[in-house]
């Protein structure tokens, strides 16, 4: 992902998932944070994902056709 500029966040997480983000970080010698970074990321991306395609379904059938759109377009240059 991009490097940005990293800002404090203060949320309430059930204890099960605080326990599997200690854990985790535990396990892989990294910092909760960076556990936390990694599932938002991974979130992020599948959404990303799941909005592509939902995009990519969309018909634009609706829309005029390149000479249509020549007839309406100003004649300034």
């Amino acid at each position: 992902m991009l490097n940005t500029k990293t800002t404090r966040l203060s949320s309430l997480l059930p204890t099960y998932l605080v326990e599997e983000v200690k854990k985790v970080s535990t396990e892989e010698k990294i910092t909760q944070s960076l556990v936390i970074k990694k599932a938002l990321e991974l979130w992020f991306n599948n959404k990303l994902d799941r909005d592509t395609k939902a995009l990519a379904k969309i018909n634009f059938d609706d829309l005029p056709s390149e000479d249509d759109w020549n007839l309406i377009q100003s004649d300034i240059k």
